[in-house]
């Protein structure tokens, strides 16, 4: 459990650095304070000097950006197009994604803070260290894995026949700000991530404590363990007011969770089109090299398989929040004990009526529902485009459409 406790804190430490090292946080760390928060720079002049250089580098960061997706030679096609349309879009929503949330950072700092109170309030309610489970470490370093991989696609399109040193310079700056891009984007994921292994704990806590209830059952329970009227009265006090406590930190979580999505909800929509878009990049290019060489490189179809196992990871994550947010649901909220007066009755009416009301959804603009049904759409959507493109996007190109047109003008 110790060992646990110290690799989550380590990912969690190498996480800020990595943000402070990326310019996505200009705060501090508090480390005295219990429990620890980010604390935003008081100097003006630091903020004046963080601002300056995030104008500098974003711009050299537009500047390479279509280096980083587009990799064709000829737009000859209408298939061409649509794939330089497509790459054009991405990097413009790039770079908005950076200013969005440089502009957003105080935002982002107060959900960070809320954070790491809520894990302290919640550890203290179940007498716990760490709320944090091996699993969560190793998915999000899955998660970091796939994102490493899948910088291979764009890496190999900013550096090719670029050779002059001003040209080095700029695509160190573009690769050191797609990094911050991609680390915020992994962000979507460690903040549902986080939110889910939350609700987790919260509803293994009310499961661990509706079975200490049953002590209190007097029908349960054999004649020479049964407990004395103002014994059992005491403990059910007890047990009420832990489930109060719990519902007042499921009524915070959902808050929290839903704050994190609407902060980061253009960042999430970005990771999923920013992937979707790749996918359809990288078929096109397998495509073309098929059609010209009658041989695809298979390592383009593995790329575009991380990119699949990313948007993968990041809907099957908003999926298990929303899962562990219902878990309290199936458990058997509504016991009734005889003998009993209402304390906890009222305590249980009035964290089920909660929850009924306070039913988590992943709902991205208003447009997309995250969670596992979103999977089938995507796929859907893959296929079409790839159908529409084999069937119509390379017969011709622009040479055919002027022939169609001299041919028209000449019968009239």
């Amino acid at each position: 459990m110790a060992r646990v406790k110290r690799c989550s804190r380590r990912l969690l430490f190498a996480l800020y650095k990595a943000a402070r090292w990326l310019s996505l946080l200009s705060s501090s760390l508090d480390m005295q304070r219990q429990p620890m928060q980010l604390i935003a720079p008081q100097r003006r002049r630091k903020k004046l000097c963080t601002l300056l250089w995030r104008v500098f580098v974003t711009n050299i960061f537009w500047a390479v950006q279509h280096s980083m997706f587009y990799t064709f030679k000829s737009v000859s096609s209408y298939a061409d197009l649509m794939a330089l349309l497509q790459s054009a879009s991405v990097s413009v929503f790039a770079v908005f994604s950076f200013v969005g949330q440089a502009r957003a950072e105080s935002s982002c700092l107060a959900i960070v803070n809320r954070y790491i109170a809520l894990h302290a309030r919640i550890c203290k309610l179940s007498n716990s260290s760490n709320l944090l489970p091996l699993k969560f470490s190793l998915l999000y370093a899955l998660k970091l894995l796939l994102t490493l991989c899948g910088l291979l696609y764009e890496l190999q399109g900013l550096w090719q026949n670029r050779m002059s040193l001003e040209s080095w310079i700029g695509n160190i700056i573009g690769v050191y700000m797609w990094l911050g891009t991609l680390f915020v984007l992994d962000a979507t994921f460690l903040g549902l991530l986080l939110s889910g292994v939350y609700y987790e704990h919260l509803g293994m806590h009310i499961e661990l404590m509706l079975q200490r209830l049953q002590a209190l059952d007097v029908a349960s329970c054999p004649t020479h363990a049964r407990l004395s009227h103002y014994r059992r009265m005491c403990l059910l006090c007890d047990f009420a007011d832990e489930l109060d406590t719990c519902g007042l930190l499921y009524s915070e979580l959902y808050d929290l969770t839903r704050s994190f999505v609407c902060i980061f909800q253009w960042q999430i929509l970005f990771y999923i089109y920013y992937n979707f878009i790749e996918i359809l990049l990288m078929m096109y290019d397998y495509i073309c090299q098929r059609l010209d060489t009658q041989t695809g490189d298979m390592f383009t179809i593995f790329l575009a398989s991380i990119k699949f196992a990313n948007i993968l990871m990041l809907i099957m994550c908003a999926d298990y929040t929303i899962k562990k947010s219902q878990l309290p649901h199936r458990l058997a909220l509504d016991i009734v004990c005889s003998d009993m007066d209402l304390r906890w009755d009222k305590s249980a009416e009035s964290f089920i009526g909660q929850l009924q009301a306070q039913i988590l959804e992943v709902n991205i603009l208003g447009i997309v529902q995250l969670n596992n049904g979103f999977i089938p759409v995507i796929l859907s959507a893959i296929i079409t485009y790839l159908f529409i493109l084999i069937q119509f996007g390379f017969t011709g190109g622009f040479k055919a459409v002027h022939e169609v047109v001299a041919m028209a003008i000449n019968n009239n």
